[in-house]
């Protein structure tokens, strides 16, 4: 009789059989599940509803997926993947810390500014304190959407966001703490308005906005400023690292050395130089007399200083002093007051004008002058050093953005004066092709040859 109880199969309250490791509690009305994870460490599982077809009792909470046998799939896969159920236990927040941890020594200050930024954002985020071996591909594309549509977060930052996930996710699969990489979906520009385009502006508007400028009675401060932006095609945070001895005017050229940049340190602003972005950004931009004249014009009235503020760079090894440009409150101004100044400059003249003007930032104003200089025919290599793109690619994509005004004007700018007179149509021959005294036959086409037409 004994021996007949022990071969008895186990059931539930519905008749089910149970299998190796299931149990049901009677007074709790719960499954347990009992298992060895991969190392070696002795694990349970509860969960309301054995199958994912059962009905979740009366007054109890359980989300879909979660299931007794759906967790058992979950912890048998993990463990034949030999998943490290202790860093899986992990939070999203503590596996970004520990990314972070490990790349802070080998990135710029300004990159580091932008993971503090999103560890910032993350440790008050709910998605933040879910478990990493619970988070699931289908989670994660549905909390960007929750952020991108009931957030107002934009597709720059979420990309930004995505960037430290998705290579954390990468470390930790990589260290068999999860199964999968649930932040390796494709991030649709579309879907998270990354579409727009920060357009150069037409030559016409640049000229009614410096106009605006020039002649308000608040803005009119700041347009020396501005004009030089449209014609020098500076990066803002190396227009903001000029001082006075960068302005070569014996040699009529800007010597881009530096950026300068702040960023929050706990409560209080830290100012910092950085050298420029790219490989091709440390160059020596050239100036046209009234951009000589608008640097002429800002340094004398620049307010003169007894003791001026001294900038190092992070390793303390170099330093900087005297910058152009200063706020009211005689402090340095960075990329965030330009964007501001050009913001509300822009918002102003659209409040008075009916035909408004698009928006204009600091990178529009590069951008432009790029433009401008591509459309009087600049070469793509000269323009590339002007600009300091680290490829000759971001150049040439300045190309396909011409107006068709300026494609047209710049082509019979340069076949009217005589640039393309190769063989002008009153040409008098000099090789004359002699009579062979008959009609010379060419025979029939050859219809399989390929069209000598690709490029």
């Amino acid at each position: 009789m004994g021996e007949e109880k022990r071969k008895e199969k186990r059931k539930d309250p519905k008749g089910r059989n149970l299998r190796n490791g299931e149990t049901y509690d009677e007074a709790s009305g719960r499954y347990r599940y009992s298992y060895m994870d991969a190392a070696g460490k002795r694990r349970q599982l509860y969960s309301w509803t054995l199958t994912s077809k059962d009905p979740i009792p009366s007054g109890k909470k359980q989300k879909m997926g979660e299931s007794l046998r759906e967790k058992e799939l979950q912890a048998q896969t993990e463990k034949a993947n030999q998943i490290d159920s202790t860093g899986g236990n992990m939070t999203v927040y503590q596996l970004m810390q520990r990314y972070v941890n490990l790349k802070m020594p080998d990135v710029r200050e300004t990159t580091r500014n932008g993971y503090r930024t999103q560890l910032k954002f993350m440790e008050n985020e709910q998605f933040g304190r879910k478990k990493i071996n619970k988070v699931n591909a289908t989670e994660a594309e549905e909390w960007f959407d929750s952020l991108y549509k009931d957030k107002g977060k934009s597709y720059s930052t979420l990309h930004t966001l995505r960037g430290i996930l998705r290579p954390a996710f990468a470390m930790a699969k990589k260290n068999r703490w999860v199964v999968d990489n649930p932040f390796d979906f494709q991030m649709l520009k579309k879907r998270y308005g990354g579409t727009k385009t920060r357009d150069a502006l037409s030559k016409a508007d640049m000229r009614r906005f410096l106009d605006f400028v020039r002649t308000d009675k608040h803005f009119s401060a700041y347009f020396d400023g501005v004009f030089i932006l449209f014609n020098t095609g500076l990066r803002i945070s190396e227009f903001c690292g000029l001082t006075p001895g960068d302005i070569d005017f014996e040699n009529h050229v800007i010597h881009v050395r530096r950026q300068l940049l702040r960023i929050h340190d706990g409560d209080r602003m830290l100012y910092y130089i950085e050298i420029p972005k790219t490989d091709n950004g440390i160059r020596d931009v050239p100036m046209l007399a009234d951009v000589e004249t608008a640097f002429q014009n800002v340094m004398a009235a620049r307010p003169q200083r007894d003791v001026e503020p001294v900038v190092w760079n992070e390793e303390h090894t170099d330093s900087a002093s005297g910058f152009l440009w200063l706020d009211k409150d005689g402090s340095y101004e960075v990329a965030q007051h330009w964007q501001n100044h050009l913001r509300w400059a822009r918002a102003k003249f659209n409040r008075i004008y009916k035909d408004e003007i698009p928006p204009v930032t600091p990178h529009v104003c590069r951008h432009t002058f790029c433009s401008n200089c591509a459309s009087i025919g600049m070469n793509p290599k000269t323009l590339q050093m002007i600009m300091g793109h680290a490829s000759i690619e971001f150049t040439l994509n300045v190309y396909t953005h011409l107006e068709a005004g300026d494609i047209k004007g710049e082509f019979f700018s340069l076949m009217n004066n005589k640039a393309y007179n190769f063989y002008p149509l009153d040409r008098r021959p000099e090789t004359v092709a002699p009579d062979t005294g008959g009609d010379d036959d060419e025979g029939d086409p050859d219809i399989d040859a390929a069209p000598d037409d690709d490029d």
